[in-house]
């Protein structure tokens, strides 16, 4: 590689704007996008100027010892490369923004010091299109598969159409392994003697779901820049891709949580946009998670569901006498779907969901038992001669690895019987694997930026699975044109939020991200293992408008950054940041829209005030940190008017089955003090006495026992909305500006560094 500066005035600044990789037949052309953006000035050009400029200086290029001789076969655009001969050529960081193909004999390899084009002398056959053939000048991209051996069909006519993408599943089928965990292609069943023996059960997952009808932006690699992926009119045409490829047809499941905790333009409709969505994007199955409770059984049963055109599972959540309602079912049969195999799916829903919504939220209902729920509806449907048994639902892994995964996902595939393949949710956690007991259990990452293809392989003759496996795959939205009627009914909704959300309620002199202080070490970017700038405004903006002594809020609240992405383009023209308010990096003024606010807070609740005594506010802070090292559940709070410090050493404060906090077991807490004026960890000592008395601001969920805390229900005082108290809050300050800085208000210390757990970094 090389650096490349394409034709431009001579006064414009183009160091390392650019640099050119090359092979063979093919040249491609980086744009450093950050470069751009950071020096970013009227004259300065735009990617689009750039990448204008590089097409413009090869589409002109002649070779001056051949006239007339064509030079360049082909520039394209990193958008075209999704589709290239119909090859997926797209990677989006590894692919060039321009991607220049030369028509032999010209390589991009052969040159010659001096002289700008040269004839190659070597012949080679790689860079070229896929398509391209030309005996004459020795290049033939073609290629031929050949495929012999046992389990093999011996064939007189060649099989068309295959693809050097459906080799390595095709060989992992053959070979009995799992195939690759990003597979993108086909199993070529026709090149089996007895290809009419299988029918392929494919099925196609997005795990938490949460309403994210807009697309996310994530970066290619750690080298590369972001760009968009996910959205349902973009998911859309990718399951339609996937579909088009199921030999025997397709299911799209999720798992729960489609709804609860979404982002304004579905929470501001009641979340009823996201079932209209869900319905247009194919969806064949849902489960019931705990955020599907968020607005109560009543608004889930009578609202939601009956908008769905499909059917919601779960055989845990049931009635007094162990029935479910007639708006859900423990199971159901797909019997069309797969080519005559029956399919019978499962539900079932997180046994601790109770405690992650309202207390009243799942009544009349009841959370009962996972596993045996579903061994004993498993049971019922192989008593029916149903060859194929998976089950969905909200339990997802915690902890260990892709492939070496734990956590209660784990613990429940384990112990099924009568099942073939086990597709979790809830946690965020990217596995697959097949356990001992021959269970293929797989979960995914949240809000639709992947999804799982599952292919489980039925041998007809003997009527049950006899191959299991499973891939991810990373949507990408660049290269895919958006579904329209689901950009349409995107784009309405927009217009009727943008009035409201898109108005500016203050700035930023930093970026306030979901992720807090430890996101780097831990990986995560969800804020629950340490102090962040958006949980120190939420918790200052509660505590300062109800004038009490301290403020708690529990980071699992916190669903979003609250300042605008930062580019000198709108990288997502879906959210409430247009792009007149995207700023140039390091300007130190990071707009924040009332749209991004209810993002942070999406759940609609309130504030609620309270008095506690020291030994209640220390259970409280127990609580708070008793879930780490494991940060996968939302208690971790988020604090305002004192600062403390624990020692994760120290014995984590005891729940009961519920679960909530039982008062006095916690020892991790070792010590607070108040906040000084200036916000420094400074103040006077906290008394955790029960003789002490102080006031405390925190949110209507945790108050009334939600994520283990204690259960204060009785004694609070409901105050405003707590997205408006945040709004409220920034719009307060002079001029609207606020500058959050990590000041060590949780502390972390490590009584004994020889022994596991440990402090996620060295806290502040």
């Amino acid at each position: 590689c090389s650096a490349f500066v394409p034709t431009a005035p001579a006064t414009t600044p183009l160091a390392d704007i650019t640099k050119a990789c090359w092979a063979g037949g093919t040249i491609q052309i980086y744009i450093n996008s950050a470069r751009l953006q950071s020096t970013a000035t009227p004259s300065f050009p735009t990617y689009e100027d750039v990448r204008t400029a590089i097409i413009n200086a090869f589409q002109n290029l002649t070779d001056p010892a051949n006239p007339g001789k064509q030079v360049i076969m082909k520039i394209m655009k990193k958008e075209e490369l999704r589709n290239v001969d119909g090859s997926d050529s797209l990677h989006p960081n590894r692919s060039g923004d321009v991607v220049v193909v030369t028509m032999p004999p010209y390589q991009s390899d052969a040159g010659t010091n001096g002289v700008a084009i040269a004839l190659s002398h070597f012949f080679g056959q790689h860079g070229f299109l896929p398509d391209y053939v030309n005996l004459t000048g020795n290049i033939n991209m073609h290629a031929t598969f050949v495929a012999s051996g046992p389990g093999i069909r011996k064939q007189a006519t060649p099989i068309a159409g295959v693809r050097a993408v459906d080799l390595a599943p095709t060989l992992a089928f053959l070979m009995g392994i799992p195939g690759p965990q990003n597979a993108r292609g086909r199993i070529l069943y026709n090149l089996t003697p007895t290809p009419g023996q299988y029918r392929e059960i494919t099925i196609l997952d997005i795990s938490d779901y949460h309403g994210q009808l807009v697309p996310l932006t994530e970066a290619a690699d750690t080298l590369g820049p972001t760009f968009t992926i996910g959205g349902s009119a973009f998911l859309k045409p990718w399951f339609d891709l996937y579909r088009s490829e199921a030999p025997n047809g397709s299911l799209t499941i999720a798992a729960g949580d489609s709804v609860g905790a979404t982002p304004p333009i579905s929470n501001f409709f009641g979340d009823t946009p996201t079932i209209e969505i869900m319905n247009m994007m194919g969806i064949g199955a849902d489960g019931l998670g705990n955020h599907n409770f968020d607005k109560g059984s009543a608004y889930l049963r009578n609202t939601l569901i009956p908008l769905a055109q499909f059917p919601f599972l779960s055989a845990n959540v049931v009635d007094a006498n162990g029935k479910t309602p007639a708006e859900w079912k423990p199971s159901q049969v797909f019997d069309t779907s797969f080519g005559g195999v029956k399919v019978g799916i499962v539900g079932f829903t997180n046994d601790d969901a109770p405690t992650l919504v309202a207390p009243t939220a799942f009544d009349p209902f009841h959370v009962a038992n996972s596993l045996a729920a579903v061994n004993a509806e498993a049971a019922k449907l192989k008593a029916k001669k149903i060859s194929v048994i998976v089950a969905i639902g909200h339990l997802g892994a915690t902890a260990g690895t892709l492939t070496s995964p734990t956590g209660p996902l784990i613990d429940l595939a384990n112990n099924v019987t009568n099942v073939d393949a086990v597709i979790g949710d809830h946690s965020d956690f990217q596995v697959v694997t097949t356990l001992s007991n021959g269970v293929l259990v797989t979960e995914n990452r949240s809000k639709g930026i992947r999804f799982t293809r599952v292919r489980l392989v039925v041998d007809t003759n003997l009527k049950k699975v006899v191959y299991k496996t499973a891939d991810f795959h990373k949507p990408w939205d660049i290269g895919v044109t958006p579904d329209p009627t689901i950009q349409a009914r995107i784009n309405d909704l927009n217009a009727q939020l943008a009035p409201i959300f898109n108005t500016v309620v203050g700035q930023s002199t930093v970026v306030i991200p979901r992720g807090d202080a430890c996101a780097a070490a831990t990986g995560r970017v969800d804020g629950r293992a340490c102090e962040s700038l958006v949980g120190d405004l939420v918790a200052d903006a509660i505590r300062t408008a109800y004038a009490t002594d301290f403020a708690l809020t529990n980071s699992g609240g916190l669903r979003a950054d609250l300042t605008c992405p930062v580019g000198g383009a709108d990288p997502n023209p879906s959210d409430f940041c247009p792009a007149s308010l995207y700023p140039v990096p390091n300007a130190g003024h990071y707009p924040i829209t009332r749209g991004q606010v209810l993002g942070v807070l999406p759940f609609g609740n309130v504030s609620a005030t309270l008095a506690i005594n020291g030994a209640e506010l220390k259970d409280y802070l127990e609580t708070a940190v008793s879930s780490l090292p494991n940060t996968g559940n939302g208690r971790f709070g988020q604090v305002s008017g004192l600062c403390f410090t624990f020692d994760i050493q120290a014995a984590a404060i005891s729940f009961t089955a519920a679960p909530t906090a039982i008062p006095g077991t916690g020892s991790r807490v070792l010590s607070a003090v108040r906040q000084a004026a200036d916000g420094s960890c400074t103040g006077a000592p906290i008394d955790f006495s029960s003789s002490a008395t102080y006031t405390l601001t925190t949110n209507d969920f945790t108050a009334s026992g939600g994520d283990g805390y204690q259960n204060f229900r009785s004694r609070i005082t409901t105050q405003d909305i707590l997205d408006q108290d945040l709004a409220d809050y920034i719009v307060a300050q002079p001029g609207g500006v606020v500058s959050p800085a990590i000041q060590g208000r949780i502390h972390c210390t490590d009584s004994d560094t020889s022994v596991a757990p440990a402090c996620p970094v060295d806290s502040p």
